[in-house]
C-alpha cells in the first residue's frame, strides 16, 4: 500500500510492505527540483519539513 501526504507545501511518501513502514520526504527546492530522503517515522518526516520551512523563511534560523 502506498500513500502520499502533502504537508506545508512538500510531500511525505508512505509505503507499507509486509507490515513494515517506509517513510520518505520529498522537499521541493527553489530550482524546481526536489530532494527525496528516507525518514524513520511520519513524525520525523513532519519535523524535517518544518525545520526546512523555518530555515528557508528565516535565513538566520539555526537548529
Amino acid at each position: 500500500m502506498f500513500h502520499t501526504v502533502a504537508y506545508k507545501g512538500h510531500y511525505i511518501h508512505l509505503s507499507y510492505v509486509n507490515n513494515v513502514e517506509h517513510v520518505q520526504t520529498q522537499i521541493i527546492t527553489p530550482e524546481s527540483g526536489f530532494d527525496l530522503k528516507p525518514r524513520r517515522t511520519l513524525v520525523g518526516a513532519k519535523r524535517a519539513i518544518t525545520r526546512h520551512v523555518q530555515a528557508s523563511s528565516n535565513p538566520a534560523f539555526t537548529s
